[in-house]
């Protein structure tokens, strides 16, 4: 009679550990050269799917001359799909008459891309922002609190930055900058 609720515990602890994992694994780097337009409108076009019975709307703008780098791409696809993934959990809950929105895009100057995902969605409490970063901090209902922190770690590997602000009831942006490597 507890079956439903022993699964969900099981389902949650395998989480956590595959978390865990990435988390402990999210500074050791395997770059390869990348086109970086092409691997960043695939990442769109993987994110854009999964809208489709949604009423999100979805937009990417990647300047389309962005260098080729060395990334860990399994690594960064992470990083990219889990700040698109905290957006659409931000805009799911409908605030008045608002369409749900974000957005990613993608530009280079000096030595850095930047890529910048937006919403409009719930916003970030003041008080909150400067510890959403933090391992185990998590203001999101079945969330374990270690997406960003894994993402900080990914992208601190690759010698980037990656930093957030918010408004509450208006949205959040989260900025990724990640230094133009020529070779691995």
């Amino acid at each position: 009679r507890h079956w439903d609720s022993m699964h969900h515990d099981i389902e949650y602890m395998n989480q956590l550990l595959e978390e865990l994992s990435s988390y402990n694994n999210g500074g050791q780097l395997h770059l390869v050269p990348v086109d970086t337009a092409a691997f960043l409108k695939k990442l769109s076009l993987i994110f854009a799917s999964s809208l489709v019975d949604t009423d999100i709307e979805f937009t990417s703008r990647i300047a389309p001359k962005l260098p080729q780098t060395c990334i860990d791409s399994v690594k960064i696809s992470q990083t990219i799909l889990n700040l698109l993934r905290n957006a659409r959990d931000a805009v799911s809950t409908p605030a008045g008459d608002v369409l749900p929105a974000i957005s990613l895009s993608a530009d280079y100057s000096e030595d850095m891309i930047q890529i910048i995902v937006t919403d409009n969605g719930c916003g970030i409490a003041p008080q909150d922002l400067s510890s959403i970063f933090e391992p185990f901090i998590t203001h999101k209902d079945g969330g374990t609190g270690l997406g960003l922190a894994i993402s900080r770690r990914i992208i601190k590997a690759h010698g980037g930055t990656i930093c957030a602000a918010s408004t509450l009831g208006k949205g959040s942006a989260f900025t990724v900058t990640l230094p133009v490597q020529q070779d691995a």
